[in-house]
C-alpha cells in the first residue's frame, strides 16, 4: 500500500478498483440455494418470455467492494440459469438470458425464443459454483396457435357520453401461455376523426391498459362513439374487440326552483337546463346525492337530501359523464320549533293574546297552529317570538310551527289547555281588540262578535 502511495495522485486513483468477494456466511449460511418455483410454468416461445425464479430466501449474491472507500454493493449478475430436458442426461442446456438478482428470494430472467417443445428442469448456478435443480419446472409449448383474447372492460357498451366527458377506458388483452406483443386502441365517431392510443406492453401474457380521453362532440344527433382494441400475440395472430357508445350534446344547467328548503331534506326542487340524459344523470347538494324523481331533456325533479347545517349548498349535476357546477346555490333552512306558549291555557272561546316562543321562525312564511287552526292575528316579532290571538278550541291543542320554506318537525308540539265553561277567565284583549265572551263555550264562539286584529278596521 505504501509503494502505491509513492506514485502521487495517479497512484491514488489506481486504488479505486473493486474486489469481488463471495458473501458466503453473511447471515444466511453457506449451503446451496433452494429453488422453489419458476413462473410461468409453461408458455409459447415464439418470442422471449419474462420469467421469475423463486427461492426460500437463499439466493445469496456476491458483493463488489471498493478497496479505497470500503463501500460494498451487490453484484446482481452473479447467477446463471439453464433449462435441461427432463429425463435426459448429458443433453444440451438452454441458457436463460438476463438473469438478475432481485432479492434473497427472487431472480428475474428471460426464457429465450424457440425452446423446443418439451418438459424442462431448471438449473440455477450460484456465484460460488454450486447448482440447484428444480425438476419439471417449465413446459415449452412451442408455437402460439391462438390469438389474444381482447376485452373492453370499461366503459360498458351503450353507455352515453356527452361531448367533453372523460371516457374511462380499460382494455385487457390475454394471450394465455403466449405473450402480448402489441396493443392498440382506436376511438372514432360519426365525424370521421380518429384518435389512437398505443398501450405499453412488457412481454407479459396479460396486459391491462387504462386511460381516459375526452368524448368528441357528436357530428349529428344521435351519434355513435366506437372503441376498437387490437392486440397481437407472440405467434403473430391478432385479436380484436369493439364496442359502441351513445354520443350526446354537452349539457347545460340554468336555474332551480325553489331555491330554499328544510335541512331535514325532502324538498322537491326542479333544475332546469338542456340535454339531460335518462339513466346517466345525478345531482349532488354539497356532495350529498339527491333523489331524482323525474327527468326530461330540459329539466330534472329531485328531492333534496338532509343537510347537517343551515346555509348555502353548492349543486353539481352530472350528465352522461360531464359534471357541471350549477351557477346558483340551494339554501338550507332549519325547520321552526315551538318551545312554549304564554300563557299555557285559556278559555275555549279564544280571542286573547298569546306569545309563542321557539326557534327558526321566518317572517312571512312561518305559521303557528293550535291543532289544525292557525293562530289569529299572527305577528312576527323575531326568529324566536311570534304573537297573536288564540283561536277557539277545546280540551288540549298541540301547538306547532309550519314554514312554507323549511317545512316542519314531525311531532314537535307543546300543549295548550283550553278551559271549558266555568273555568278561569283568560287574559284581557289588548286595546283595539274585541274578544269573545270568556265564559262562552267553543260551540258559542261563532255567535260572538268578530275578532278584530290590531290596526284593522272594526
Amino acid at each position: 500500500m505504501a509503494a502505491a502511495r509513492r506514485g502521487g495522485a495517479a497512484a491514488g486513483s489506481a486504488l479505486a478498483w473493486t474486489l469481488l468477494g463471495a458473501a458466503a456466511g453473511c447471515g444466511q449460511g453457506g449451503g446451496l440455494p433452494t429453488v422453489t418455483r419458476l413462473m410461468p410454468t409453461q408458455a409459447y416461445v415464439d418470442t422471449p418470455v419474462a420469467a421469475a425464479i423463486y427461492s426460500d430466501d437463499s439466493f445469496r449474491p456476491t458483493y463488489q467492494i471498493d478497496a479505497l472507500s470500503g463501500a460494498a454493493s451487490v453484484n446482481p449478475n452473479g447467477f446463471r440459469a439453464t433449462l435441461s430436458l427432463n429425463g435426459a442426461t448429458g443433453g444440451p442446456e438452454v441458457q436463460l438470458d438476463s438473469v438478475v438478482w432481485q432479492s434473497l428470494g427472487l431472480l428475474s430472467a428471460e426464457i429465450p425464443p424457440a425452446v423446443p417443445v418439451g418438459l424442462y428442469d431448471l438449473n440455477v448456478h450460484d456465484p460460488r459454483g454450486g447448482t440447484s435443480t428444480l425438476l419439471r419446472a417449465f413446459q415449452s409449448l412451442g408455437t402460439d396457435t391462438l390469438p389474444p383474447l381482447v376485452r373492453i372492460a370499461s366503459p360498458q357498451a351503450n353507455t352515453p357520453f356527452a361531448a367533453g366527458a372523460a371516457v374511462p377506458v380499460v382494455i385487457v388483452a390475454d394471450d394465455g401461455y403466449g405473450v402480448v406483443t402489441s396493443l392498440q386502441v382506436v376511438m372514432s365517431s360519426g365525424s370521421g376523426a380518429e384518435q389512437s392510443y398505443p398501450c405499453a406492453v412488457t412481454g407479459q401474457s396479460i396486459v391491462s391498459c387504462p386511460f381516459t380521453f375526452p368524448a368528441p362532440a357528436p357530428a349529428s344527433v344521435p351519434d355513435v362513439l366506437a372503441i376498437t382494441a387490437t392486440a397481437m400475440g407472440s405467434g403473430g395472430l391478432m385479436g380484436q374487440a369493439r364496442s359502441t357508445y351513445q354520443l350526446q350534446l354537452a349539457p347545460t344547467v340554468n336555474t332551480i326552483y325553489p331555491t330554499t328548503g328544510s335541512t331535514r331534506g325532502g324538498t322537491e326542487v326542479v333544475i332546469y337546463g338542456d340535454n339531460f340524459t335518462s339513466g346517466q344523470t345525478s345531482v349532488l347538494f354539497d356532495g350529498i346525492p339527491g333523489t331524482i324523481e323525474d327527468l326530461s331533456a330540459t329539466s330534472l325533479t329531485a328531492q333534496t337530501p338532509a343537510h347537517p347545517t343551515p346555509g348555502a349548498a353548492h349543486i353539481t349535476v352530472t350528465v352522461a359523464g360531464v359534471t357541471l357546477q350549477a351557477p346558483f346555490v340551494f339554501t338550507y333552512l332549519a325547520s321552526p320549533l315551538v318551545r312554549s306558549v304564554l300563557p299555557a291555557s285559556g278559555p275555549a272561546a279564544g280571542g286573547y293574546p298569546v306569545t309563542v316562543i321557539g326557534d327558526n321562525f321566518l317572517a312571512g312564511s312561518t305559521t303557528i297552529n293550535f291543532g289544525t287552526t292557525p293562530l289569529l292575528c299572527q305577528t312576527f316579532v323575531s326568529a324566536n317570538r311570534i304573537e297573536g290571538l288564540a283561536p277557539p278550541g277545546s280540551m288540549t291543542a298541540a301547538v306547532n310551527a309550519v314554514d312554507s320554506k323549511s317545512g316542519s318537525i314531525p311531532n314537535a308540539t307543546v300543549p295548550f289547555q283550553y278551559l271549558q265553561d266555568g273555568g278561569a277567565a283568560g287574559p284581557t284583549a289588548p286595546d283595539g281588540l274585541v274578544a269573545p265572551n270568556p265564559d262562552a263555550g267553543a260551540a258559542d264562539a261563532a255567535a260572538d262578535p268578530e275578532i278584530v286584529c290590531p290596526g284593522s278596521a272594526s
